[in-house]
């Protein structure tokens, strides 16, 4: 093809016909931009083609996270929703009186004491903001439901972290301080993991009176109850927020489906 062009070029300055020359060369100018600008689509197109590959890519894998978050979020709200539930029936009953009340006192402050953080799935989106490629998110209601999102999850951690600052002062210290720890624990035989729970007939019966006289303190101690207060409050809110969380990623699981349909 060059060779062609070249040789009607030769021909023209031959026959000294500049005129139709300089035409010529002008069209021949114009084929090559219009060259060029075909190739640039075509690699514009290619391009295009990528980053909505990887964008998909993102999105199926955001999708995989969220879907996974489901059940995440909805056993942190009934975790939390429990431990408040537990802390207004250890405000609102009877002291103990007797070792089988101990045990069932034990039994529910235990069960506020035991601490889980909430680690949510967003790896996807971690990895979209480290690596900087958030912005091949190109649906803006999406890209703006994953940094509300983000901002919600950082909302549960101050809250947690908040709680965790009250429940060390005024539950475990007080605790820890004034009445014997992990009475109904076996702590002769050591196991991969907790040790073996002990019932009110393994515990010797001249143990029993001091065991009543801690329980009877730690439920009528102001420090302790208020930390049972601030836990209640703290746990309903959080409580909360992951159950309105819940139906916010519902919502965004739509949304992702929805675009990766397209």
């Amino acid at each position: 093809m060059i060779k062609f062009f070249r040789r009607i070029r030769q021909r023209l300055v031959n026959e000294n016909r500049f005129s139709k020359y300089l035409l010529y060369a002008i069209g021949e100018i114009i084929l090559v931009v219009i060259g060029i600008l075909i190739a640039l689509q075509i690699n514009n197109w290619n391009e295009a083609r990528k980053d909505r590959n990887r964008e998909l890519n993102y999105l199926r894998n955001v999708h995989a996270d969220l879907s996974r978050e489901v059940e995440n979020n909805s056993s942190f709200a009934t975790y939390r929703f429990n431990k408040a539930n537990v802390c207004s029936i250890l405000l609102n009953g009877d002291a103990p009186a007797t070792i089988e009340d101990v045990e069932e006192y034990t039994n529910r402050y235990e069960q506020v004491f035991v601490w889980n953080t909430f680690v949510p799935n967003n790896n996807t989106f971690k990895e979209l903001l480290s690596s900087g490629n958030l912005s091949l998110i190109t649906n803006d209601s999406i890209k703006n439901a994953l940094l509300e999102l983000d901002k919600r999850y950082a909302e549960i951690a101050t809250g947690e972290e908040h709680m965790r600052r009250e429940f060390e002062a005024y539950l475990y210290d007080t605790h820890v301080e004034n009445v014997e720890a992990l009475a109904f624990f076996d702590l002769k035989k050591p196991e991969y993991g907790f040790p073996a729970r002990l019932k009110t007939e393994d515990i010797p019966k001249s143990h029993h009176d001091k065991l009543i006289k801690d329980a009877q303190w730690q439920h009528h101690n102001e420090v302790f109850k208020n930390g049972l207060r601030l836990a209640l409050m703290n746990n309903s809110y959080i409580a909360g927020i992951h159950k309105d969380l819940g139906a916010y990623i519902q919502e965004m699981i739509k949304l992702i489906e929805n675009e990766i349909a397209k």
